[in-house]
């Protein structure tokens, strides 16, 4: 950083250089002579007192770092009237890794600013003060060597190397895998419930370190979350804060001790003995749960019995969506316990156990609620029966019903006022909220569906779309009725201006929304 064309050197004053504090302050002028007898003279005494005990290379490290020349080591910020500056010391944070532009002066960040009457300050409160600011300045200097950018880098490795998350990333599988069972509906259905709350209770303590630190840091590819973060220097502490605003979430560095410190510290090896002893606990539950166990394998077994017949089953599966999006049915849906069935078992993950724990088996499981687990004595039951005949006698009473409730565009869809409402005409209104969704008010619509010129609808062409007189027989107030029923059925939603088409009534316009 250089700040070469807006420092004031004085020669009586070898040791300090003087900036101009305050934003558009851009050049020093003259100081005040009874501040430079009184303030600035004491400073200067203490400050070439202090050099005495600073090393020759912390002297270089921190002229470098503010770009000073001579013996000068310690700022000063002077106001434009040639005073200090609310007692023109500040700390070194207000230049690190800053540039100022030499047309604005040094602007002032409150937080960096000494609010002390100089001459109010005896020599026993003055003196610490101006040694601790000089040995800041010579932190920051040595912080300065490097970019923010690579500071922020390298701590976020230094994170990546602490010791807690190292033991995360290498226990990631146990540890998840208890955060997930922690909340699995399939600890409803394990014996002992004794056992699973006290289980549950000690979850609450081993899983404490990990909550500590935000999931998109403990568990990211990264070194840590991928969101910018800002990085704070203390330099009172020596200290370094990485701080992600997101997050909510800090970690501190202590460049003396280098070290990196978490929010919070943990006994590593309280740690460690705990994840182990979880997962053990854990596993003792689950071995003394026969019969669940037992059901998961008749499941798996399940699911590989259906295996044969999946593409029979997409065939129906494709029937009973193209069934479930007809505007109206007059019939009841063919029923088959095999859509439940495959449904069910379709949603069910459970991989093979080999010589993984329980804990891990259990964790990998995708089980979206228990009723295959109580059900499983009935399906057995029907999965026994000659599955590829039923099938297809489902799937051609399913093709009979969609082609007995096939819907025309002259067949009456509904009634407004005794105004008979076809289905083509629902199409056609559906096609133009689609091509208008949230553009016009309902009037406008309704204007347009009943072919009613206006200068609005002239302006704006809508009497050249396909839709425009559709209902030209129908009065403006019924076809207004008309729109609210297509609502209250939920084929259309109410916009701020105007409708908009739902996912029921997506399917049936010529263009996807």
């Amino acid at each position: 950083m250089s700040l070469t064309k807006l420092t004031y050197y004085m020669e009586e004053f070898p040791y300090l250089v003087f900036y101009p504090g305050g934003k558009k302050n851009k050049s020093i002028r003259s100081i005040n002579n009874k501040v430079r007898k009184e303030s600035i003279h004491r400073i200067h005494t203490m400050v070439e007192k202090a050099v005495q005990h600073i090393t020759q290379e912390d002297v270089t490290a921190l002229q470098a770092f503010l770009g000073l020349q001579g013996a000068s080591v310690l700022p000063l910020l002077i106001s434009k009237e040639g005073d200090l500056y609310l007692g023109g010391l500040v700390k070194p944070e207000l230049f690190l890794f800053e540039t100022f532009s030499n047309e604005h002066g040094v602007p002032i960040h409150q937080e960096y600013v000494f609010e002390a009457k100089i001459n109010t300050l005896s020599n026993d409160k003055l003196e610490p003060l101006i040694q601790s600011l000089l040995n800041q300045y010579i932190f920051c200097a040595k912080l300065a060597k490097y970019s923010r950018k690579n500071w922020i880098t390298y701590l976020e490795i230094r994170f990546e190397s602490h010791s807690l998350v190292t033991f995360a990333q290498s226990k990631k599988k146990e540890v998840q895998a208890v955060e997930k069972m922690n909340k699995s509906n399939l600890l409803s259905q394990l014996k002992y419930p004794e056992d699973i709350a006290f289980w549950r209770h000690r979850v609450e303590i081993v899983m404490r370190p990990f909550r500590s630190i935000p999931k998109d840091w403990l568990w990211s590819s990264e070194s840590t979350c991928n969101h910018e973060k800002d990085l704070i220097v203390h330099s009172e502490k020596r200290v370094m804060e990485l701080h992600c605003d997101i997050c909510d979430y800090q970690v501190f560095f202590n460049h003396e001790e280098n070290a990196l410190q978490l929010n919070e510290e943990f006994d590593l090896e309280k740690v460690r003995k705990r994840v182990h002893t979880i997962e053990r606990q854990f596993n003792e539950i689950a071995e003394k749960n026969d019969s669940l166990l037992d059901k998961l394998t008749r499941i798996q077994s399940l699911q590989q019995k259906l295996k044969p017949f999946q593409k029979q089953w997409e065939s129906i599966g494709e029937l009973l969506n193209q069934i479930n999006k007809m505007p109206k049915q007059t019939e009841t849906i063919p029923f088959s316990p095999y859509v439940e069935i495959f449904t069910q078992l379709n949603k069910i993950t459970i991989p093979n156990h080999e010589d993984e724990s329980y804990l891990l088996w259990f964790s990998q499981m995708e089980l979206p609620n228990v009723h295959a687990i109580k059900a499983i004595d009935d399906w057995e039951q029907l999965l026994n029966q000659d599955i590829g005949r039923l099938l297809t006698e489902y799937e051609k009473q399913l093709e009979e019903y969609l082609e007995q409730n096939k819907i025309s565009s002259q067949e009456e869809f509904t009634k407004v006022n005794k105004h008979p409402l076809y289905w083509g005409e629902v199409e056609q209104v559906l096609q133009l909220i689609h091509d208008y969704a949230g553009l016009y008010p309902a009037h406008v619509i309704t204007q347009v569906l009943i072919g009613k010129t206006s200068n609005k609808i002239r302006t704006e062409k809508l009497h050249h779309t396909p839709q425009f007189g559709v209902l030209h027989e129908w009065l403006e107030k019924d076809a207004m009725k008309a729109l609210k029923m297509l609502e209250k059925e939920g084929w259309l939603q109410k916009l701020s201006k105007g409708f908009g088409l739902t996912d029921k009534s997506i399917p049936f316009v010529e263009k996807a929304v």
